[in-house]
């Protein structure tokens, strides 16, 4: 009677439908999953975010001063600005190379350590140009502006989770296994 009534005669489409229904009920499961374990460990909002890295005096400038002091700095700091983003840039391509490199079939050993070189020397380039650009906003904060970043930093220090390789350099701590 039912395959009359919808004539569905044979089972083909309505499988079809199902497998896709089946499939689109899972991926928005995971999507609430994700969702929800980032909710759960309190990992979303920018306030989340920024407690996992690294307190720098550019984040501090960015995040609490005033736009129109962020824009005096960044007049006053604009050399080093512009030195810093064509390193960034390499750095970001040598990281793709890198990664191009690691999933490459068939692997080339070769080809991944030269890349892997790049990527160190790229990164170290990238470190010494943030760092200049660091002291430099750094020596044009007020006494006050300094004394905000030396509290700010601190708070932000005690919101980041530790990183397990801290924990290898105390007496007694084993690697994790």
């Amino acid at each position: 009677m039912t395959a009359v009534v919808t004539d569905m005669r044979n089972g083909r489409l309505f499988g079809c439908v199902m497998q896709f229904l089946v499939g689109s009920l899972a991926l928005k499961v995971s999507v609430l999953g994700v969702v929800g374990s980032l909710l759960w460990r309190g990992g979303l909002g920018a306030e989340a975010m920024r407690g996992r890295v690294v307190p720098s005096v550019l984040a501090y400038a960015a995040m609490t001063l005033p736009p129109e002091r962020i824009s005096q700095l960044e007049e006053q700091t604009k050399e080093e600005r512009q030195t810093v983003r064509p390193v960034r840039r390499a750095l970001v391509e040598a990281r793709e190379e890198w990664a191009k490199a690691l999933s490459a079939e068939p692997f080339d050993r070769e080809g991944f350590l030269a890349a892997q070189a790049r990527l160190v020397e790229a990164d170290a380039k990238s470190r010494k140009a943030a760092f200049k650009l660091h002291v430099a906003i750094g020596l044009h904060l007020t006494p006050e502006e300094r004394r905000g970043f030396a509290s700010w930093r601190q708070q932000q220090r005690q919101r980041r989770p530790p990183n397990p390789l801290d924990e290898l350099g105390k007496p007694g701590a084993e690697p994790p296994r």
